[in-house]
């Protein structure tokens, strides 16, 4: 029934009885005893929907969710057999966009966040600066909306809403319009690169040449132990516990990459002991040795691209680069063979030889 209070505020007021006996009073608030009259008849098709499950979901925020997410998703990885089975590999990452999320929904309850509303949050993402005042790529946001997304599965999965508003509408996750990496090192730079690892800087020259020569990436490389690498066989074995897709593969050592690790290997070390030793980020360390070589704008994940392209020079297949770094698509490794000015400039000279042999000049 609908009724108005001796302060003058009006509500609406449905009451039922659930399952087990016990007697329920759901009670909004309205402006009107029209407008609550409308509530009223909202209440009872809800009730009628699904039950006072369906009524108490009505009400539901996106904080509620988000305390939900962080309560059962949101830890840190845990592994049996090496599997992950629960958790997040990068939940301290995951634990910024929430916040995120809870800064602009916030309150507003789940049932009334439109698909205007998502990309709403998408465009001011875009517009918004970085803490380091640089601008958001479009990469970063279409993680924050991937989490998102993730989020509001969790919501239709538990009837919390009735459908996920991000299928309410066109894509909003563009991959496709993400801007490519294509910065790699020529031999001279990294000859640059590796001449200013000196003193401070030392224990970056082994990272760097592993990098380089492996196609690792940062976090792989951190993770090796000294029983993953077979010097009598040449071979390095990055476990599957460390990958980022949870498969393991083994690639070559290199002889510089040998050289380097034999000067690390002392009379202390044990088999599970770290290869580099190194137990903290090196992105700090490597940019400024970046800066002082003029190196401008190269990131660590870049000498993995490099990688990538001179195996793609050598002549080896798509399959067998994915191989090594450790991919399971091929359109994945795609995006990491870049060519440079000797790459395109190689293709105009083969063609003239072709020319020339073929009398067609």
């Amino acid at each position: 029934y609908v009724y108005e209070e001796k302060t003058g505020r009006w509500y609406a007021r449905f009451t039922y009885t659930d399952n087990g006996g016990k007697r329920h009073n759901v009670k909004r608030r309205v402006q009107s005893k029209s407008q609550g009259n409308e509530v009223l008849k909202q209440l009872i098709r809800e009730f009628d929907k699904g039950g006072g499950e369906q009524i108490e979901a009505s009400r539901i925020d996106f904080n509620h969710l988000c305390d939900f997410y962080e309560k059962h998703y949101l830890m840190d990885a845990k592994y049996v057999n090496n599997r992950k089975v629960a958790g997040l590999r990068s939940a301290s990452g995951v634990r910024g966009y929430v916040k995120v999320f809870r800064e602009h929904f916030g309150r507003q309850r789940l049932k009334d966040i439109t698909y205007e509303h998502l990309r709403t949050f998408r465009n001011e993402r875009l517009c918004s600066s970085t803490h380091q005042s640089k601008q958001r790529s479009l990469a970063t946001v279409n993680r924050e909306l991937a989490y998102l997304r993730r989020l509001f599965n969790i919501a239709e999965r538990n009837g919390w809403v009735s459908k996920n508003p991000f299928k309410k509408g066109d894509a909003l996750i563009h991959t496709s319009d993400e801007v490519k990496r294509e910065r790699i090192l020529t031999p001279a730079e990294e000859r640059n690169l590796l001449s200013h690892c000196t003193g401070r800087r030392m224990h970056l020259k082994p990272l760097i040449i592993a990098a380089i020569d492996t196609g690792c990436r940062q976090g792989e490389l951190f993770k090796l132990l000294w029983s993953d690498i077979d010097f009598a066989t040449g071979v390095i074995t990055i476990r599957a516990f460390n990958t980022k897709t949870m498969r393991e593969r083994s690639v070559s050592l290199t002889n510089r990459l040998r050289a380097e690790l034999v000067t690390l290997v002392t009379r202390e070390t044990k088999p599970n002991d770290l290869g580099f030793g190194i137990k903290s980020d090196v992105r700090g360390a490597f940019r400024r040795t970046c800066e002082k070589t003029g190196l401008v704008g190269l990131r660590f994940h870049d000498l993995r691209h490099t990688h990538a392209t001179r195996l793609d020079g050598l002549g080896f297949s798509l399959a067998k680069i994915g191989g090594q770094l450790g991919h399971t698509v091929v359109q994945t490794t795609l995006r990491y063979v870049n060519r440079d000015m000797t790459a395109v400039q190689q293709i105009g000279i083969e063609l003239d030889r072709f020319n020339a042999n073929a009398g067609t000049k």
